[in-house]
Formats: C-alpha cells, sequence, structure tokens
C-alpha cells in the first residue's frame, strides 16, 4: 500500500503453494479495493489478538456452506448473485458473521444482504452479524436496512473501523507488554 497506512500482505501462488495452504491464491487488488481488504485484515487481527477462531477472505471461498443466493432489484432489472460474510469468528462454539462495510451498497443489494443473513443469525450456531462500519453514516444505513428487512436489533452488531483497530492496537501492546507506541498519522 502506498498511502502511508502500514502493510497488507497477500498470499500469492507461489507463497499458497510453498506453505502448502488449502487456500485460493489472491490476485493482485485493484486500488478500488485496498481499503475493504485493510479492514478485513483488521478484523482478522482483532480476532486473532482475541483468541478467536476464524476463517478470513481467502478461506471462506472454498467453504460453499457459508455462501447464499441474493435476489434484488436495482434500476429496473432483476439481479442475482452470491453472497458470503468477509470473515467468521469463533466463541464458544457460536459463530460471529462478520461484513466489512466502508463504502454503501445500493439499497437493493444491502437489503438482500440482510434478507438472506435474516434466517441465519436465528440459529443458535450464530452469536450475531457484525458490520464493522466507515462511519456513523455508514451505521445508521445498515441499521435502517436491517429494520427494513425485519431483522431483531440484538442479532446486529455495528462496530467503526476505527474502534476496530483502536482496540486492535491496544490489545497487542497489552499482550507484548509494550508501551503505547507514538502515534503516527495514517496508521
Amino acid at each position: 500500500m502506498t498511502w502511508g497506512d502500514g502493510s497488507l500482505f497477500l498470499a500469492t501462488r507461489k507463497g499458497v503453494v510453498v506453505l502448502g495452504l488449502p487456500l485460493i491464491p489472491a490476485s493482485t487488488p485493484a486500488q478500488t479495493v485496498w481499503a475493504h481488504d485493510s479492514g478485513c485484515a483488521w478484523a482478522a487481527a482483532w480476532l486473532t489478538l482475541r483468541d478467536r477462531e476464524f476463517l478470513g477472505q481467502r478461506e471462506m471461498l472454498s467453504r460453499p456452506d457459508w455462501s447464499g443466493q441474493l435476489h434484488w432489484r436495482d434500476r429496473n432489472s432483476d439481479k442475482r448473485s452470491s453472497h458470503r460474510p468477509d470473515l467468521i469468528g469463533w466463541a464458544n462454539s457460536r459463530a460471529t458473521l462478520i461484513e466489512v462495510e466502508l463504502t454503501g451498497k445500493s439499497r437493493g443489494r444491502l437489503d438482500a444482504i440482510l434478507k438472506m443473513y435474516n434466517p441465519w443469525v436465528c440459529s443458535p450456531e450464530i452469536r450475531a452479524l457484525m458490520y464493522i462500519c466507515s462511519d456513523h453514516v455508514e451505521m445508521r444505513r445498515i441499521e435502517r436496512a436491517a429494520r427494513r428487512v425485519g431483522m431483531s436489533r440484538g442479532d446486529l452488531r455495528l462496530e467503526l473501523l476505527d474502534t476496530i483497530k483502536e482496540q486492535t492496537i491496544a490489545a497487542y501492546q497489552q499482550q507484548r507488554g509494550r508501551q503505547p507506541a507514538p502515534a503516527i498519522a495514517g496508521t
């Protein structure tokens, strides 16, 4: 990454082969998805520092059981696609589905995603659906969409990406017994 936001490492084809990982290698991300991939990396670090098991973005590709079908209408045309959470974390044998939502999806697509998740979060194996958002405006958008599709507020958790970053850094420093590192702009 070139904007002073730290490093983001992806498993290349060669790296996956050398390490013998059961993953589909990542292609080089377009600049438009860097923020999303970085947000997912922060979520993975946040889960790791809480000793949570999780499936990350690449692992989710090989798990069709965590994928659903979406149906929605945008600009007078019907749309269909598959969808899966960005990550899934476990605590006490119950899963939390995690979506990193930094740029707004269309209202129809967002509603379709939440409709897909609604029955999932009612199962005893699922603890909640967690959205990690860029700002309070996006959080309110997701809250409104959840109400539109009839999702219970107790099934939805909303967090700011900045909060996830702060908690991750604090947990890292605590686990390493370090003094807080000096603040660096853009990290």
